[in-house]
């Protein structure tokens, strides 16, 4: 289902983005991440720019961005496939964390607390691997404005 702004939508979105002062906001952030910031300069959609090897067919390329009309469909989709990334990454980057405290709560059982100060040690790293995986375990919310409007 296509975005039903689209029919109401008269200048291109490449061409907006020409006097948008934000957009330095967007390429900022590439930048830090050392890639390079995505290049409007035509009102060509998704399916011009994605790499055919993430599809098994030209049918399924084609499928995939049949919702996402020119530039603005290019960026919808842009947010969508950032998202995407990004809560992978937080995914892996939780489970990394998760697993090595576990490893670390694991070293402390098995090693001698026999002498008090060291039992008292032991508790209270205990302690705080406990309070960080707790962390953990919470989700996180950020809010956007809505990108796109689908309407049955």
């Amino acid at each position: 289902m296509k975005d039903a702004t689209y029919p109401f939508l008269k200048t291109p979105f490449y061409k907006h983005l020409e006097k948008d002062g934000n957009w330095s906001s967007v390429e900022l952030c590439f930048g830090l991440l050392g890639i390079e910031p995505p290049v409007f300069e035509d009102d060509r959609g998704p399916e011009e720019f994605a790499d055919s090897a993430c599809f098994a067919t030209d049918e399924d390329l084609i499928e995939a961005f049949q919702s996402s009309e020119k530039s603005i469909g290019r960026a919808e989709v842009m947010v969508g496939v950032l998202l995407d990334a990004a809560m992978e990454l937080a995914n892996i980057i939780n489970t990394y964390k998760s697993e090595e405290l576990k490893k670390c709560r694991e070293e402390l059982e098995r090693s001698d607390l026999s002498e008090p100060e060291r039992r008292r040690e032991a508790l209270e790293t205990s302690a705080q691997l406990a309070r960080l995986q707790d962390e953990l375990d919470k989700n996180v919310r950020r809010t956007f404005k809505t990108w796109t409007v689908k309407l049955l």
